[in-house]
């Protein structure tokens, strides 16, 4: 009986991830991550073509902005992709909406983000420069993640696609307006490990590091239950 029990609630975890991949690879996706490996490959064959060695602080900021592609539609476009399909409504119907559905789908999105980054960083290992590339894509993810669950909480407000791709445009340029003033900061949502300042020195870049990541993780933390709160108000969707 418990057997049975277990295959039923594996069948319908598998079932649950195969049809959330789905919406995910639907629609616009597959521009997104088109973009992200054209971007890739194309600053990849230049690096390889020139005849300076690339820096590891150059290759992180060519991971971050593939990474930000992958993840920036699923995370803003989902929760109206339910709307217009009229598919919101089924979900809201589901008992735990908010863990048996949604978590499990920015999760996904979140996996798959890592396993193509996982791809890019050891090509990049391969065929670039020598480095730990497992490390690098957790670093890269970090700040990925924290974007992407930005996002998919300011979807969860605005409810509209278009209305959070511009707010988070806006926010991305503020970060980026503010990378510079805040370079040797923990706050820095852009911050580069591989690119420590002239002037500090190991030790000190290694806390700033570590103390940024533990604010991204806790920010990203704190924007997925944010979203998930506004998931149960049903009358916002409806």
């Amino acid at each position: 009986m418990k057997i049975k029990t277990l295959s039923g609630y594996f069948t319908l975890v598998q079932k649950m991830i195969l049809y959330n991949l789905r919406i995910i690879f639907a629609n616009k996706f597959i521009w997104f991550l088109t973009g992200a490996i054209v971007f890739y490959l194309g600053l990849s064959v230049i690096y390889v073509l020139s005849n300076e060695i690339s820096k590891m602080e150059d290759l992180y900021g060519v991971f971050l902005f593939s990474g930000v592609l992958l993840v920036f539609y699923p995370s803003v476009f989902g929760i109206q992709n339910d709307q217009d399909a009229r598919t919101i409504e089924i979900l809201f119907g589901i008992p735990d909406y908010r863990y048996k559905v949604w978590l499990v789908r920015i999760v996904l999105i979140f996996v798959i983000a890592a396993l193509i980054m996982v791809v890019f960083t050891f090509l990049s290992n391969i065929l670039i420069i020598r480095f730990n590339y497992i490390e690098v894509t957790i670093q890269v993810m970090l700040p990925v993640i924290f974007l992407g669950m930005m996002a998919f909480m300011f979807s969860t407000l605005i409810r509209n696609g278009n209305g959070t791709a511009v707010v988070m445009m806006i926010f991305g340029l503020f970060f980026m307006i503010l990378q510079e003033p805040l370079r040797r900061s923990q706050w820095n949502v852009f911050l580069n490990p591989f690119n420590p300042p002239y002037d500090i020195s190991e030790t000190t870049w290694a806390i700033i590091t570590l103390k940024n990541r533990i604010i991204l993780m806790t920010g990203s933390v704190i924007f997925l239950l944010a979203a998930l709160l506004n998931l149960q108000k049903r009358e916002k969707f409806m």
